[in-house]
């Protein structure tokens, strides 16, 4: 089954006006695929700093309660 919508690369080419606008939302320039790579780099530096703050601050917890009953 062929789902690509042109004839031919070329033609895929030519619509897209000389940008990306085949593979970003359509002609005109690439500034929506940036913004989309600052909003997921954004989500992952975020999210990494979450995991590591909750997971120090747990395990600080839990080496406390530990040190509290062996002590």
């Amino acid at each position: 089954m062929n789902t690509f919508p042109y004839d031919s690369w070329e033609a895929a080419i030519e619509a897209a006006d000389g940008t990306t606008g085949y593979f970003t939302w359509g002609p005109g320039g690439n500034t929506a695929s940036y913004v989309l790579a600052f909003i997921g780099i954004a989500v992952s530096v975020i999210a990494a700093v979450v995991v590591t703050v909750r997971e120090d601050r747990l395990l600080n917890h839990a080496a406390d309660r530990l040190a509290e009953k062996y002590n």
